[in-house]
């Protein structure tokens, strides 16, 4: 989780933002080792990608169960900046190169797991894009994203329902996921 200093200064950077907290309890244990891999990292970065005309990104991968597509998303490396993490994560997911004045920081959700009695928290920082209308390509090969598509207010909040009702082994990603989902379909409502 980030640190008083780190959040200040993101403030200044980008104004005030918006925060939320989503708890995670009776965690399964598969779920719960993805919880500490996803812990190696410090957070990550929720990449909102205007598309035009009130449509934003989202991305598959082969392995996620047929017609789950989510936002893009990326881990932040230990020591760094989240401004940096959010560029790079735009290029390797989209190959959308960016400047720091090309980001805005929506809100930092902050997702509290609960793993036995130990509280685990794990950061997610929203930040939006300026428009990008072109094919997005990842350049990172380790990515294996699969698809895209566009999706406006309605379709994002459907994605989270979707997310939030995955099965058996996907249903507590899925609810961890399409929380974000969500958030983010209210603030396209406004």
């Amino acid at each position: 989780m980030s640190n008083d200093n780190e959040l200040e200064k993101l403030a200044r950077r980008f104004g005030e933002f918006e925060r939320a907290v989503f708890e995670y309890k009776s965690l399964s244990p598969g779920f719960s080792g993805w919880i500490a891999k996803a812990m190696r990292r410090r957070g990550e970065i929720l990449l909102v990608v205007p598309r035009g005309n009130g449509r934003v990104l989202l991305h598959t991968k082969p392995h996620y169960p047929d017609g789950v597509y989510r936002l893009p998303t990326g881990g932040i490396h230990r020591g760094e900046e989240v401004v940096d993490a959010a560029k790079r994560e735009a290029y390797e997911e989209i190959g959308f190169k960016l400047k720091s004045k090309e980001l805005k920081l929506l809100g930092l959700l902050e997702n509290v797991f609960w793993v036995r009695e130990t509280r685990l928290v794990y950061a997610s920082f929203v930040f939006e894009t300026r428009e990008f209308l072109e094919t997005p390509a990842p350049t990172d090969p380790d990515e294996a994203i699969s698809g895209f598509c566009d999706v406006d207010e309605m379709e994002l909040r459907a994605t989270g329902y979707h997310l939030a009702s995955l099965p058996m082994h996907w249903r507590e990603w899925g609810k961890f996921r399409a929380a974000a989902h969500l958030w983010l379909a209210d603030r396209m409502r406004a």
